[in-house]
Order: C-alpha cells, then structure tokens, then sequence
C-alpha cells in the first residue's frame, strides 16, 4: 500500500475498522495516505505527528505543546491550509507560504514578531485537538449518522431479557430481573473461583488479571468453566487469550489450597445435575420464542462466544436436539466446522459464508476472534452466550446482522448472564444505557477496565466520565464533517447522462 500511495493522484482509504486492536493502526493508514504526499503527516524525518505516543495526548486534547517554540514544531509540519483556521491563514501571509505549500524550514527564533504572535495564540486549550492531521484526513461516518441523513434505512434492536417482563414473557425461563437463575454445582464452582483468585493474590501480581479471565471464562458457561479449571491444574494453554502465556508463571507453581479450588470447579461442574441454564434458554429462544409470528431460528439466528470451548459445546448440543437443521461452527482457522446430526466435518469458512448467503444455513455459532468482515444480514437474531468486558465487541457482533441488506426493520438480541455473578453486576449498568433502539451501543464506553468493577456505582461513574469524552472526540469529527452529507447529491439513477470513459478519468481524477 506504502508503493501505491508513491504511485497514486489521489488516494481514498475505507474501512469499517480504523482501529482493530492497537491504535497504532490508524497511524498505518495515515502513512499510506501521506505516502508522496507529505501535507498529510508532513515530512517522515521532521514531523511531531508521526511519533504516536507524543501526538497521540496532543490530538487526544489530553496536552498541549509546552511553549511557543514547541509549538512551532507541531504546525510547520505539515503546515495546515488557510482555509482551515484564518489564524493559519494569517500566518501564512505573513511568512509568504502559498496554499499548495505545506512545510517551511524556518525555524521560531527567525519569524518575524506577528507570525511568532500567531504561533503563541495556537496554545489555547483546544487548537491542537481541532486542527491535527487526523482530524483533517479523516472523515468519520457512524452508522446513525447516514440514518439520520436518510442515506441508511433505520433498524432498531429489541433487547432480551426485558427486565421486570411479565413471567409470561419467556414461557418456562427462569430469569431474575436480567439473569438466569443457576443450580448449586454452579454456585459452589463459582465460589470456589472466588477462593482460587483470594489464595492466588497471597503470592503473584498477576491474581488480578487471572481474576479477568477465570470469572469470564466460567460466567461463559459450564463447560468452558469446566474446561478452563482442567487445563489450569494440568498447566496447558488456554485458547483464545492473547495474554494467555502471562499465566505460565504463576500455574507451574500452584499450591495445594489453589490447586483444590482448581479441582472444585472441575468436579462440582461434571457433575449430572449441573444442568447449565443457558443452553435451555438458547433452546427455548431458537424454537419456541416468537416475534413477528416466527421463532428465531426460522429468522436464522448467529451465536456468539467469546469462547471455543463455549461455541463448540452449544453447537454440538444444538446438532443432538435439532438433528435435521445444519449447524456451522465460525472460529479461528482449523476450528471452523458444520454439524450435520452428530458428524462434525471441518470446513473452510468462506463456505459457511456461502451458506448464509444463500440461506441453506440459517443457524451459526461463532467466536468473536472470526468475527470481523463476517457479513450475515439474511440472519435476524443475535445470542450473546457470554458478555465481554468491552463494548466494542459486542457492537462489532451486532454488526454482523444489522447491516446493510438485512430484510427484518427490527432484530433481535438476547444477552445472557447467571444471576448472582460479576457478569451480571456488569451487565445492570450496561443495560441501563441500552435505551435507544436505533443506536443501542452509542450510550456505552469503548472498553470497561477491570479496576472499574469494584462496584456498580464506581463502574457508572467511570463510564459516564469515559462517553463524554468519547463523545467530544466524535464531536471533533462529525462537526467538522457533517455538513458535506447531502442525501440528494451524485443519485445516479437520477443521472441524465452517461457519462465518456474521458469524463470518467477526469472526474475521478478530482481531489476530494
């Protein structure tokens, strides 16, 4: 991409996911961009901008540069246009820089009095936050934004369980307010969980991130609880966790205390009345739960897990009590599968996208590592079996089916947690702010650190405090945007003319 951008006019970058993992990304796509075109990012050896742990708090608003000098060096590379700010515009005039011209090796001490006057008046508290590269190469435009402008037909999402429903809602569940009610294996499994992080703490730092991810894996659902307790006490890797190697250390050396916690899970977990309360819900919504006259599955329904071990297990239960209905596992490559019955046969995922497409497939279980660039809009009904710690995930799930193209004017999500548990205490404040139906996320933090949950009202204070800042950032760019939507602009079926292969070059020729 570096050598199409030398090589390219003009260059338009678009995706989905600026930021995937590590914002580090956004920096990547702003490189290609500023490939042979050094106003972008400014000059590679020269430019603040490049360097992400210095820029990032300046475009953040979180600093600003130290001085006059300091900030000389942000704005002469790239210098913005004077289009911009009429205070750039003033500067420029003064220094004799004309528009197409975006670097200047002029140093501060050699600025005349006024244009050093100008670089001062830059300090105040939100210049740098408003006039940055990113803000002026990138064009944000959220889902709800196009609705808005009319561009995107509108879907809503009705959210499951609704609290404080008449018990008739959900005929034969047994939901408290917005958890399933779980059986005595599961509660002494989970206390014994609590038991296993409160040794751990006595003798390693890392009792906090194992806190994390042995509450998430069991809140997950039992067999993932079941699976994840073995594979401590035999000291194996467990999948699906990046940080999973930062667990070797403090597993080689397990007590005899800890390793009895470990050895609780497991056999309290195995045992036949540890009936897990989540797959006959799965069940019930998938079969006997009706909107629009119809069950989910007959809408075609994706499951999501954070988890293998959870989406293995659901899918293979759902294969026994639905042997005729085709059953596709979505996972990470190799995991991916169809059940057929009982037979399970590995498959490559594009079939399984194949399938939904021509909608031979109507039931898919999936794991959020294989979730990206998965387009399933013939589906209209979405479980989440598990809850992850970060928002983001479960709009990117969201995505899969509230798309473009999908048929349903409102889908469906059912998200499940045990009562009683730190998912749940999680899942109280999330879903306080799951008010609006056509935005169903936009109330919610990107991530929610673990330090957050003490409790519920430390957790709605972090939260609110991170979307308000999310929300100016957004500010940033759709103000600075929003103006250039036009429903009505460049309609091609309203075009009156085709236009020469000549005017086709000459058009997409123009800078944007």
């Amino acid at each position: 991409m570096l050598r199409i951008g030398r090589r390219t006019k003009n260059l338009l970058l678009g995706t989905a996911t600026p930021i995937q993992t590590e914002v580090s990304e956004l920096w990547d796509l702003m490189r290609i961009l500023n490939s042979g075109s050094e106003f972008v990012l400014g000059r590679e050896a020269m430019s603040m901008w490049m360097n992400i742990q210095r820029a990032l708090p300046v475009i953040k608003g979180d600093e600003i540069p130290v001085d006059e000098r300091d900030a000389w060096e942000w704005l002469r590379s790239p210098l913005p246009p004077g289009e911009e700010e009429p205070l750039v515009a003033n500067l420029r005039s003064q220094l004799g820089i004309p528009d197409n011209s975006f670097f200047t090796d002029k140093g501060f001490g050699s600025l005349e009095f006024f244009a050093q006057e100008s670089v001062v008046q830059t300090l105040s508290p939100d210049f740098y936050e408003q006039h940055n590269p990113f803000v002026r190469h990138i064009v944000l435009r959220r889902r709800q934004t196009l609705e808005e402008a009319g561009l995107l037909e509108r879907i809503s999402v009705e959210v499951h369980p609704v609290p404080d429903a008449p018990t008739s809602t959900y005929s034969g569940m047994h939901f408290d307010g917005l958890g399933l009610l779980t059986n005595h294996p599961f509660n002494l499994a989970y206390q014994a969980a609590e038991d296993f992080i409160t040794a751990l703490q006595q003798r390693t730092k890392t009792a906090g991130f194992m806190r994390s991810l042995l509450l998430q894996r069991i809140c997950s659902s039992f067999a993932s609880g079941r699976s994840t307790a073995a594979k401590m006490l035999n000291r194996e890797l467990l999948d699906d966790d990046d940080e999973a190697a930062l667990l070797s250390e403090p597993l080689s050396h397990l007590t005899p205390t800890e390793a009895s916690h470990l050895r609780t899970i497991v056999e309290e977990l195995s045992r036949p009345e540890a009936h897990d309360p989540k797959l006959a819900a799965i069940r019930y919504f998938l079969t006997e739960h009706r909107t629009e006259c119809r069950t989910w599955l007959e809408h075609g329904c994706i499951i999501f897990s954070q988890y293998y071990d959870t989406a293995h297990w659901i899918a293979s239960e759902l294969a026994r009590t639905l042997p005729g209905e085709p059953i596709a596992i979505y996972a990470g490559t190799g995991k991916s599968g169809m059940f057929r019955g009982e037979e399970f046969a590995s498959i490559e995922r594009e079939e399984i996208k194949k399938a939904v497409k021509k909608r031979s497939l109507r039931l898919v279980v999936a794991t959020d590592a294989a979730c990206e660039g998965l387009n399933l809009q013939t589906l209209g009904t979405l479980i989440n079996v598990d809850l992850p710690w970060n928002p983001s995930r479960l709009e990117q799930r969201l995505g899969r089916i509230k798309r473009f193209g999908q048929t349903r004017r409102s889908v469906d999500m059912l998200n499940l947690v045990y009562n009683d548990t730190q998912d749940e205490k999680v899942y109280r404040v999330l879903s306080r702010r799951l008010k609006d139906k056509f935005d169903i996320f936009g109330g919610l933090p990107d991530t929610i650190e673990d330090e957050w949950i003490e409790t519920e009202q430390r957790l709605d204070e972090m939260m609110d405090q991170y979307v308000h800042l999310r929300q100016q950032a957004r500010d940033v760019f759709e103000l600075r945007y929003k103006e250039t939507i036009n429903p009505d602009k460049n309609r091609w079926e309203l075009c009156s003319r085709v236009l020469a292969r000549k005017d086709v070059i000459e058009k997409l020729s123009e800078s944007w």
